[in-house]
């Protein structure tokens, strides 16, 4: 296995352990892909709804303590997760820093944190925190190749947009 992999890997379970998955469940109460027209992906357990978008394909779901959505774009993840209300962002994001290594910080902001890689064949990982009702709040992080990421920002964008 290559170091990207390795790479990807850990970062993908630092990730569901830090939004706490515990099982891979299927969600219920779920409409995903072209069961509706519009939508590419509704949980109504946690009032979330994802507007269809040519750019991105649902993946898969799971739900046990936390709801946690990948999508799919060419080379590009996104992962959705719910994290309790109490949690903060700075909590979240010293959590994600501490439990990921080989790293190099591009920007933090309030609500976003974005790193890469430091490894030959470097990921991109952006963060985004968004509040979302009174008892969830939503982890949305994105992950692609740096070598294609300034192609990639656009898709990004259109998905932030379409998350509701």
């Amino acid at each position: 296995m290559n170091r990207k992999s390795v790479f990807t890997l850990m970062a993908l379970f630092s990730i569901l352990l830090l939004v706490g998955c515990k099982a891979d469940k299927p969600s219920q109460n779920v409409e995903a892909e072209s069961t509706k027209g519009s939508i590419l992906y509704e949980n109504k357990n946690y009032d979330l709804s994802i507007k269809e978008n040519a750019d991105w394909k649902f993946k898969s779901d799971a739900d046990t303590n936390n709801l946690n959505v990948i999508l799919s774009h060419g080379k590009s993840q996104a992962i959705i997760s719910s994290v309790s209300s109490d949690r903060t962002f700075a909590d979240i994001k010293q959590e994600l820093k501490a439990s990921t290594e080989n790293i190099e910080i591009i920007s933090e902001e309030n609500n976003t944190l974005s790193y890469q890689s430091t490894f030959e064949d470097a990921v991109r990982t952006d963060v985004y925190f968004k509040e979302h009702n009174k008892s969830v709040n939503l982890i949305i992080i994105f992950m692609s190749p740096v070598s294609a990421y300034e192609q990639t920002k656009p898709n990004i964008e259109s998905l932030l947009n379409h998350i509701k």
